[in-house]
């Protein structure tokens, strides 16, 4: 499977920094600001060492086959890559780990990053399938709650993601954002996009804040006529990303005045 790397993902982590208690006691999805996902391994000729630390002492745990996925990747530093192999947690060297960024035969731009999410809106589990398409192969069933990493957006229903080592398609109103990427902003925030904040407007009483830039998908708030929503970026000729009340999502220009 072809992987490239993101070279932003690892350059927002570099920013935010690394929380020494967490590289202690290991990782349980308690705070996901450093949660990077699933990679793949690179760059050298048969292995890389998985170790129980980043000194130069550090204890071998096992050796990772190159092109073998790590799951539950974490940012440490510069140098170094907290992540599970085969049962184990430990290290390895940043440089020798790839971004899982598509399917097979296919990558996602960057700007269709999205960052890590949580299974929501199930009775116990969201499918993920082999195809964007609900009468697709069912690959696994995620249980409601879990967390799925890698999600790239694919269109008004699907998203791109990857469980553990396996990647597939699960549906967009089965996805809460918890961390990372764009959080459904799709890079908008490009120059000549940005308006910052906005008071709604032309609707009778609300508009409707939506996980994705269509009329179709899930409402995530109503916000009232007259309210103001901030850090806002105009995506396409209907929609503009919006945040409100702790929430990022998408109103329709038409209910925006400035």
């Amino acid at each position: 499977m072809k992987r490239i790397i993101v070279a932003a993902v690892l350059a927002l982590c570099l920013a935010l920094g690394f929380t020494a208690q967490a590289a202690q006691y290991g990782y349980a999805y308690a705070d996901y600001t450093n949660l990077l996902g699933s990679m793949e391994v690179v760059n050298v000729k048969n292995f890389t060492w998985l170790k129980d630390g980043t000194g130069a002492f550090a204890k071998k745990l096992c050796k990772v086959p190159v092109g073998a996925v790590v799951t539950n990747c974490y940012y440490y530093d510069g140098k170094h890559t907290y992540c599970e192999y085969d049962g184990m947690a430990g290290y390895v060297p940043s440089v020798n780990l790839s971004f899982i960024c598509g399917p097979v035969g296919y990558e996602y731009p960057d700007s269709a990053y999205l960052g890590n999410y949580q299974i929501v809106n199930c009775a116990s589990y969201a499918v993920l399938r082999a195809y964007p398409d609900t009468g697709s192969q069912q690959l696994l069933r995620i249980p409601l709650g879990s967390i799925v990493t890698n999600v790239y957006y694919q269109d008004d229903r699907f998203s791109y993601c990857v469980y553990g080592n396996m990647d597939g398609y699960i549906l967009n109103s089965n996805l809460s954002w918890v961390s990372g990427g764009s959080g459904g902003n799709y890079g908008a925030q490009a120059d000549g996009n940005y308006i910052g904040t906005a008071r709604i407007v032309n609707c009778i009483s609300y508009a409707s804040l939506r996980a994705y830039p269509s009329t179709g998908s899930t409402r995530l708030a109503k916000v009232p006529l007259g309210a103001y929503v901030t850090n806002c970026s105009i995506v396409d000729d209907r929609f503009a990303y919006c945040e409100y009340g702790g929430q990022a999502g998408y109103i329709l220009i038409d209910n925006l005045g400035w």
